[in-house]
């Protein structure tokens, strides 16, 4: 199994799988609005913004087991299809459900942002939407990265070499989960059914600070 933990340790997750279907290295404004988000609510003043997030991406066959009262749903607005997991105990951010780019077979890891253990080695395939990343960081995060780099995604790009055909594969192969084990739809469902949403607008609501990335100018 692939062990996601939360920082502080009190929520973790299984995946039934311990090999990534692949990694990517992301620049785009919602994950970083989300992570600037997460440093925020847990009382840290700085996030180092579009400093390139690493991720790896993984069968969706996964578990709670343990801590699920401490996992919430984010959503940058209310009609985000981009859906994101992070841990109310410490603010960690742990997976993405991306249905638009990934579809329902592929969960992404954030695993700069949480702890990961018995995940295999994985080479990073391709930096990507460096369009989003501000001219005054351009140099520090995309000139520095060596390997596939892209402007943009799969939305706006027709031909994404290094990517697309590693997620069609994944799309088009059969998901096996075992028993004890479920999809990440499953999981936003109970626990949405629960607590609700929580939503990056509330950020701006009653004063508090505005999200504006440390950096972004």
């Amino acid at each position: 199994m692939t062990i996601i933990t939360c920082n502080c340790g009190k929520l973790e997750v299984h995946f039934a799988t311990t090999k990534p279907l692949f990694r990517l290295i992301c620049c785009c404004n919602d994950c970083n609005a989300i992570l600037h988000w997460a440093a925020w609510k847990n009382g840290r003043t700085f996030y180092p913004a579009f400093q390139g997030i690493d991720k790896i991406y993984l069968e969706n066959s996964l578990k709670v087991a343990k801590g699920e009262e401490n996992l919430r749903w984010v959503k940058i607005t209310p009609n985000s299809v981009c859906l994101r997991g992070v841990a109310t105990c410490c603010y960690a951010s742990l997976f993405v459900e991306n249905l638009s780019i990934l579809g329902p077979k592929i969960v992404c890891v954030d695993v700069d942002y949480c702890k990961v253990r018995g995940a295999e080695a994985c080479e990073v395939t391709a930096q990507i939407f460096e369009k989003d990343v501000p001219s005054n960081r351009k140099n520090a995060v995309c000139e520095g990265f060596k390997g596939p780099r892209f402007e943009e995604g799969p939305e706006e790009t027709p031909m994404w070499p290094s990517v697309i055909p590693t997620i069609v594969n994944a799309q088009s192969n059969e998901l096996i989960v075992p028993d004890g084990f479920g999809s990440i739809r499953d999981i936003i469902e109970k626990s949405v059914k629960s607590y609700g949403w929580i939503e990056l607008e509330d950020y701006n609501d009653n004063g508090d600070p505005p999200i504006v990335l440390a950096g972004s100018n």
